[in-house]
């Protein structure tokens, strides 16, 4: 048996059906560098390591789900707040 281990997974870290997190985010934060960052430290922080997400398959979604109302307003249904042109 072959005991160079060099280049090889862990079972405990290879990512699987059971592992793969779908997160959805607002245009806001997914483009905003800091805020992204800081959002993806506590998804991490959540599944029990800030620092790595080493067997997590982490699926970033930007939600683009918009309602207008009879006064032809643009919602953003994620915040609920009123999208504003220029």
């Amino acid at each position: 048996m072959d005991t160079d281990l060099k280049g090889s997974v862990s079972i405990g870290t290879w990512p699987t059906s059971e592992r793969t997190i779908r997160v959805s985010l607002p245009g806001k934060i997914a483009y905003d560098l800091n805020a992204f960052q800081k959002a993806q430290a506590t998804i991490l922080d959540r599944l029990g390591c800030t620092a790595c997400c080493s067997g997590w398959d982490i699926r970033f979604d930007i939600v683009r789900d918009f309602a207008v109302d009879e006064n032809l307003n643009v919602h953003d249904r994620v915040s609920g707040g009123v999208i504003i042109d220029g």
